[in-house]
Formats: structure tokens, sequence, C-alpha cells
């Protein structure tokens, strides 16, 4: 069976992320991996790849607080990308991050989130034949 005879339901797809701040109060009821976890039930499978300053949403990091302080009112309802990714690793997602932007960064694959995989971007692209889709959020 070809990819266009499939079932769409029963399609891969990559969803590749390279920007990472997208403001705080304007996403703060959905953001793009939020919207992940709603497509992960329409598909086979959803995966993940996070480049540029994107691969820092995968850094283990536990002292980060989503809030804000505007004036004299905390907003304390701002996008949790690190838990965000942690849900979509246990929701059976394979969260691929780029190994160069990791390092750019400051960060190597000891610092990431369990579940998630640091690859070239050579590797990252070569596994891009393995989806229906790859799209660009």
């Amino acid at each position: 069976m070809t990819t266009t005879e499939r079932d769409e339901s029963r399609r891969r797809v990559l969803c590749v992320i390279d920007r990472a701040y997208r403001g705080a109060v304007e996403v703060q009821f959905f953001h793009p991996l939020y919207g992940l976890l709603d497509l992960h039930g329409q598909f086979e499978q959803v995966d993940l790849a996070l480049r540029g300053s994107t691969v820092t949403m995968a850094v283990d990091e536990h002292t980060y607080v989503p809030s804000v302080r505007l004036g004299s009112t905390t907003l304390d309802t701002l996008p949790d990308y690190r838990g965000s990714v942690r849900d979509l690793v246990d929701a059976g997602f394979e969260v691929l991050v780029d190994d160069t932007a990791l390092a750019a960064l400051g960060f190597g694959p000891e610092d990431l989130l369990p579940g998630t995989v640091a690859l070239g971007p050579a590797e990252l692209a070569a596994r891009w034949p393995s989806y229906d889709h790859v799209w660009f959020i």
C-alpha cells in the first residue's frame, strides 16, 4: 500500500519547531506543544523535533516557575514547555533534539529530560523519509 492509499489516521507525522519563544501571555491557553497532544490520537504516530532555540524546551531544569509579574499582578498561568515535553514523552511521542543547537547554547545530551533523544542535524534529516508528513510549526 502506498502512502497515498493509507488511511489518514495511519500516517506518521514529524513536527519540527525551530523558534522557542512565541510570547508568554499570548500563548498561555494554547501553545504548539499543547496542540501536539491533540494531534496524537488523530495519526498513527506524531513525533517532535526541536531545533534552534527550542532545544531548551527539552533541558531538564527544576527551578523554572511559569509565571511573570506585571506591575502588582502575578500571572501564573503561563506555558510550562518542559512540562509539556515530559507530557509528550509520557504519551509516546519520540522527542528528538538537535545536538548542534544544544551545544551552541551550552548544553549537552546529559542535560536533556529523560526520554528525549539528541541527534545531529544530518541524523535528524535522514529520518524524515520514514514519516508521511513533516510539518514545520
